[in-house]
């Protein structure tokens, strides 16, 4: 009787160990959900949503443990968890991670963790003007033995760049397993790189090392209060969880003006949208300048260019042609220039004989600014239409003794190439690209049916002559229409007056 009052007490003591175990295990994990995101934080965080710690983007545990996952943020309206792309609730085929609502939202976990929780996890945090979003892996290790193999890395410490006198830090966390052997040690150390010597835990230099999940997962916060030029430099992260498992990490704290050797995460798509930007700009340019480099140049030249008046000539433009092209010289030409452009015109109508052309256009050219030839095989006929001819042609006009570019040559057919292309000055006449002989400037004629050469011949012909300003132009002729249609009128009126006088 004895001994089965004793064997119920000692199974009582038990159950009660048990459960008081199991209570302070549960608030022990109760304390760890509330108070992971409120320590260790950034300091001088700025106003606004953003992370206060490092995230933690891959996640390791053991199954059937305790699993948590934490997305610790500030200024958030809403935090929206997702796994893949199902929103939080999941059913339990999807996963069994529930909120802690203690945490503001900020931590999902799980008691007893399943094949079916791994997976790619995810917060959204939201407020009124910005969002952010991070992914979390969670792989789960499936063996009946506690986990013995080298260190599993849960975050990466990433190159700090930092000036002088402020505060930075590297962070370092692996997953190291729990093997319950006396002669394992989990450790996680940092030290410079170019020696041996550990980081201290105090000073203006410190380590600060933390664990989680039943010191499943170890980390470590290497923290520069006030940075140096001493300071600059590789630092490394040893994590190990006996004398043969060990990994490094290394990384950086630099000065701002130094750039990290290679390029940054992302940093090359805004290289290829710069360059991607600079040509789409120079095409563009380049396309218009084609297009419309010609009436952009006239438009200012008409606006600011100084105007050729005031010089003792009657006209700006002197007409000359063969009988031949005469349609088009008073049909055509005369009449756009006049009535579209608001140029004064004359008109000379020239003889067959070419080599008398400088004798008949040098009177008249002396009361015009510039002289237009229109030269076609008409104009020479009897010769032919060739080098020897229309160098003729070219040397009259070119003994005008006009100024540069004051004689225009209109061309109804194409020039020989040896008369247009451009040779050295080494005789009474000089060659120019384009320009013909002497001081002649060449065009090519386009009719109508050729609409884009149609409208670049005009601007090209406006080019060449006087610089005019189309509103003041018109204005004067319009005041000179109205004279002269008053002076006809008086003059029909004294006509009738002078006629009943007569009667």
């Amino acid at each position: 009787m004895r001994e089965t009052s004793s064997h119920v007490l000692i199974a009582i003591c038990i159950t009660v160990s048990a459960w008081t175990s199991w209570a302070l295990a549960e608030e022990s994990r109760d304390v760890v959900l509330m108070d992971y995101c409120s320590v260790n934080n950034f300091e001088g965080l700025p106003v606004g949503l953003g992370f206060t710690k490092e995230v933690v983007h891959v996640e390791y545990a053991k199954l059937g443990a305790f699993k948590a996952i934490h997305c610790c943020l500030r200024g958030y309206r809403s935090i929206e968890w997702y796994k893949g792309n199902i929103p939080y609730p999941w059913k339990g085929d999807d996963s069994h991670f529930i909120l802690y609502p203690e945490s503001k939202n900020q931590t999902i976990y799980t008691k007893n963790l399943r094949q079916s929780d791994a997976g790619s996890y995810s917060c959204l945090a939201l407020n009124d003007t910005t969002t952010l979003n991070e992914e979390i892996a969670l792989k789960v290790i499936d063996e009946d033995t506690p986990y013995t193999g080298e260190p599993l890395l849960t975050h990466q410490p990433r190159t700090q760049f930092a000036p002088l006198g402020v505060p930075t830090r590297l962070f370092c966390e692996a997953y190291v397993g729990h093997t319950h052997l006396p002669d394992v040690r989990n450790s996680v150390l940092w030290s410079r790189s170019f020696c041996n010597v550990t980081i201290p835990t105090d000073g203006r230099i410190y380590q600060h090392k933390i664990t989680r999940e039943n010191n499943q997962i170890v980390g470590s916060y290497l923290v520069i209060k006030d940075v140096r030029a001493e300071d600059y430099g590789e630092y490394k992260c040893e994590v190990s969880n006996s004398i043969d498992q060990l990994i490094v990490i290394t990384a950086s704290v630099l000065p701002e003006e130094v750039p990290i050797r290679g390029m940054q995460v992302g940093s090359w798509r805004k290289v290829v949208l710069l360059v991607a930007l600079v040509m789409i700009c120079t095409l563009s340019l380049g396309a218009f300048y084609i297009r419309c480099w010609l009436p952009v140049t006239l438009f200012f030249r008409d606006r600011f260019s100084p105007l050729e008046e005031n010089d003792g000539r009657d006209c700006d433009a002197l007409v000359c042609y063969h009988e031949m092209d005469a349609s088009l010289a008073i049909g055509v030409i005369i009449p756009t220039l006049e009535s579209r452009y608001c140029y004064k015109c004359a008109s000379l109508e020239l003889s067959q004989i070419t080599r008398n052309w400088s004798l008949e256009i040098g009177p008249k050219s002396k009361t015009a600014r510039r002289v237009i030839v229109i030269v076609s095989p008409a104009a020479v006929q009897g010769s032919t239409w060739n080098d020897a001819t229309l160098r003729t042609v070219f040397c009259q006009l070119a003994s005008l003794h006009l100024p540069l570019n004051r004689v225009i040559v209109v061309a109804l057919k194409d020039l020989p190439i040896s008369l247009t292309a451009p040779k050295l000055a080494s005789s009474r006449h000089v060659y120019e690209e384009g320009a013909g002989i002497g001081r002649v400037k060449t065009l090519r004629w386009c009719d109508k049916d050729e609409t884009t050469g149609f409208v670049k011949f005009w601007c090209r012909l406006r080019l060449c002559l006087p610089p005019i300003r189309p509103g003041a132009r018109k204005t004067q002729q319009s005041v000179a229409l109205i004279v002269q249609m008053k002076s006809g009128a008086q003059t029909t009126t004294r006509s009738r007056e002078s006629l009943e006088v007569l009667v």
